[in-house]
C-alpha cells in the first residue's frame, strides 16, 4: 500500500503515526532515567586522577543540569497537544544531554595516551547503541541525540590529526554513518509494520462487525421461526386434534377422499412445522444433556410413532436391537432416528425398512436401512447441506430438504459419525456412530430372537386399568375443547382449568383428584409452569404433567427437566399425546415422584 494509499483509507494516520512514535520513545526515556543519572559518576574512577578537578566537577555539574531539563522537557510534554512542539522538547531534552558527553571529548581524552582515548571512544560507542535502540524509530529524533555527540568527536579529531591513531576513529565514524543509514532504514520499517497494523484492526474490526451482524441475523431469523411458528402451531394443533377425532369410514365416498388428502396436507405441514423446530433448536445452541435410558423404550415409541405411516404405504418396519442401558441424551437420538426413518418412508414407495440399534466398542451405533429409490453418486455429497432435495425426486416429493441437515448437525454435535452407502433402485443404509458409552447388554447383535417378544410387550396398551383423570389448562378455546372431546371420546375424564388467577384459586376447592396434568406454556399473566407447581402443591404429590407448546425456545427445556414436566411441541399428533399420558400413568408411584426403581 502506498502512502498517499494509505492517508486515503487512514485519514489522520499521519499523526496517529507520530503519536506512537513519540510514545515509544517517551517510554524508553522514562526507563533509562536511571542510566542516564549514574552514567556520568562512572567517569569519575576513570578520569579523577588524569582530568583536573575543576574541569571533571563543571562537566559533572552540567551534566546535571541538562539531566533536569531533561527531565523538565519531558514532562512538558502531552501527547494530545501539538506533536509537532512535543518532538521538540522531546529531541531539545535528549541532544542537551548527548552534547554534553560530546563535550567530554576535550575535559577527559589526552590525544597522545591512547588508553584515554580508546576508553572515552567506548563510552561514545555504548551511548550511541544505547540511543539506537530507544530512538531509531523516529530518524529525526535519532539524528538530535546522535549528532550533539558525534560532532564534537569529529572537531576533537580534527584538532588533534596528526595525535590520533587513525585507525580507531575512522571505525567510529564508519559506525555513526551505518548507524544513522539502520536508524532511516528502520524508522521506515517501523512506519510500514505500524500501517499494516492498523489496516490489520481494521480488517478485525470490519470481521467483528460482520459477525456480530451474521450472528444477529441469526438471533432474528430464530426468533421469527420462533414467534411466527407460535402462532400457527396454536391453530394448527387444534386441526390435528379434529382430525383425529373424525373416523374416516363414516364418511360418504366422496368426502372421505377429500377428507384423506386434507389430512395428508396437515401431515405435510407438521412435518415442515417440526423441521423448523428441530432448525431454530440448533442454531439457539441446543447443548446434549446425559442421563442413562433404555433403548427398549426408545424402539417402543418409534415404532409407535411410525408403524402407521409405514403401513399406509403397505412397507414393513422391522426394529432389530439389543436391550442395554446407555448413557447420552436419548432425545438427540430419537431426534435423528425419527428423521432417517421420516426420510426413508418418503423415499421408499415398497420393500421394507429396517432398523438396527446396537453397541460398537462400547459405544451406542444405529442403522436405517430402506428399499427405496437411492441416492445418485453425484448427490451423495451434498445431501446432508440444508435445503438440498434432489432434483431427480424434488417433483415428487413434499419437504423442505432440511431433515437430513438436522441429522448431520445433531451428530457433530455428540461427537458422532454418520455414513451412507446407496445404490439406485436399491435403497439406502445410513450408520450412525456415537460416543454414548452402553452397558448391561443382554445378548450379542447376532442374536435378535428376543426382538418380536420384547416389541410385542413394548407395543401393548399402556392406559390404565382405573378412571384417570386429566386436568386441561389451555387459554385457546377451540384447542381446550378439542382435548375435550377428545380425550372424553378415549374414556379419560376431562376436568378444564381455568388459567385466570382469580378463577384458578377460586376453582382449586372443586378440582378433582387429578391424574394428570396437560397445560400450554404461554398462558397470559402466568405460564403452565406456575400452574402445574400450584396444582402439585394442592395436591401435595408430584402429578405428572406435560406442557404442549408452541413456544420453540430451548431455554425452557432444562426448566421442564429440573421440575419433572415433560415437553411436547406443537403441532403435535394427539395419539402421541395420549400414548405420553398413557405411559405416565402407567409407572410406578415411585417413579412419579422422581425416584429411581430397579
Amino acid at each position: 500500500m502506498s502512502n498517499v494509499d494509505f492517508q486515503a483509507d487512514f485519514p489522520g494516520s499521519e499523526q496517529h503515526v507520530k503519536k506512537e512514535k513519540l510514545q515509544h520513545m517517551l517510554g524508553f526515556s522514562k526507563t533509562n532515567t536511571v542510566g542516564v543519572v549514574l552514567a556520568p559518576f562512572l567517569c569519575i574512577p576513570l578520569y579523577v586522577k588524569t582530568t583536573e578537578n575543576s574541569l571533571l566537577y563543571a562537566w559533572l555539574g552540567l551534566m546535571a543540569l541538562v539531566v533536569v531539563g531533561r527531565y523538565f522537557l519531558i514532562k512538558l510534554i502531552d501527547l494530545n497537544a501539538n506533536l509537532e512542539r512535543c518532538f521538540k522538547f522531546f529531541n531539545l531534552g535528549l541532544g542537551s544531554v548527548t552534547f554534553v558527553w560530546g563535550i567530554g571529548w576535550f575535559i577527559f581524552v589526552n590525544p597522545a595516551d591512547l588508553t584515554s582515548y580508546l576508553t572515552y571512544q567506548i563510552i561514545s560507542l555504548t551511548v550511541l547503541f544505547v540511543g539506537m535502540a530507544g530512538y531509531c524509530v523516529s530518524w529525526r529524533s535519532f539524528l538530535s541525540f546522535v549528532l550533539p555527540l558525534k560532532i564534537p568527536e569529529l572537531i576533537f579529531i580534527m584538532s588533534n590529526y596528526n595525535m590520533i591513531f587513525w585507525p580507531v576513529p575512522l571505525g567510529s565514524m564508519i559506525a555513526f554513518g551505518l548507524s544513522i543509514k539502520m536508524a532511516v532504514l528502520f524508522s521506515k520499517l517501523w512506519e510500514k509494520s505500524f500501517q499494516l497494523r492498523l489496516s490489520n484492526d481494521a480488517m478485525i474490526d470490519q470481521l467483528v462487525t460482520e459477525k456480530n451482524a451474521s450472528i444477529a441475523a441469526n438471533i432474528a431469523k430464530s426468533e421469527f421461526i420462533a414467534t411466527a411458528s407460535h402462532d400457527l402451531r396454536q391453530p394448527m394443533q387444534s386441526i390435528n386434534i379434529f382430525i383425529d377425532t373424525i373416523l374416516s369410514k363414516n364418511l360418504p365416498e366422496f368426502e372421505n377422499g377429500i377428507f384423506l388428502r386434507m389430512r395428508q396436507s396437515i401431515t405435510v405441514l407438521n412435518k415442515m412445522f417440526n423441521t423448523l423446530l428441530d432448525i431454530s433448536k440448533l442454531d439457539s445452541e441446543f447443548k446434549s444433556t446425559t442421563v442413562d435410558f433404555s433403548i427398549a423404550q426408545l424402539v417402543a415409541d418409534l415404532k409407535l410413532y411410525f408403524s402407521d405411516l409405514a403401513k399406509d404405504k403397505n412397507l414393513s418396519l422391522a426394529f432389530y436391537f439389543v436391550e442395554m442401558s446407555v448413557k447420552g441424551d436419548p432425545n438427540l437420538i430419537a431426534q435423528i432416528i425419527r428423521n432417517l426413518l421420516a426420510n426413508a418412508i418418503q423415499y421408499t414407495d415398497q420393500g421394507s425398512i429396517v432398523v438396527k440399534i446396537g453397541s460398537d466398542e462400547g459405544y451406542l451405533t444405529f442403522s436405517v436401512e430402506d428399499t427405496g429409490q437411492g441416492i445418485t453418486a453425484e448427490d451423495l455429497p451434498i445431501i446432508f447441506k440444508e435445503f438440498f432435495r434432489s432434483e431427480r425426486v424434488r417433483s415428487h416429493h413434499d419437504g423442505l430438504g432440511l431433515g437430513l441437515s438436522i441429522v448431520n448437525r445433531i451428530v457433530q454435535n455428540i461427537g458422532g459419525v454418520c455414513k451412507v452407502q446407496s445404490e439406485i433402485g436399491h435403497g439406502s443404509l445410513f450408520t450412525v456412530k456415537t460416543r454414548f458409552p452402553v452397558s448391561a447388554v443382554r445378548s450379542s447383535l447376532g442374536e435378535l430372537n428376543e426382538e418380536a417378544e420384547a416389541i410385542k410387550l413394548l407395543d401393548g396398551s399402556n392406559k390404565p386399568t382405573f378412571s384417570a383423570t386429566i386436568g386441561v389448562i389451555e387459554n385457546d378455546l377451540s384447542l381446550k375443547h378439542a382435548y375435550e372431546q377428545y380425550f372424553i371420546k378415549a374414556g379419560y375424564s376431562v376436568f378444564l382449568i381455568p388459567h385466570e388467577e382469580k378463577e384458578f384459586i377460586e376453582c382449586l376447592s372443586i378440582i378433582p383428584q387429578l391424574s394428570f396434568i396437560l397445560s400450554d406454556y404461554r398462558l397470559g399473566e402466568h405460564n403452565g409452569v406456575f400452574f402445574i407447581q400450584r396444582l402439585r402443591e394442592e395436591f401435595n404429590e408430584k402429578i405428572p404433567a406435560c406442557i404442549v407448546t408452541a413456544d420453540t425456545s430451548p431455554t425452557h427445556l432444562m426448566l421442564f427437566e429440573q421440575l419433572n414436566i415433560d415437553v411436547l411441541y406443537k403441532p403435535i399428533e394427539i395419539a402421541s399425546v395420549e400414548s405420553l399420558i398413557s405411559r405416565s400413568l402407567a409407572l410406578p408411584s415411585a417413579q412419579l415422584t422422581g425416584s429411581t426403581v430397579e
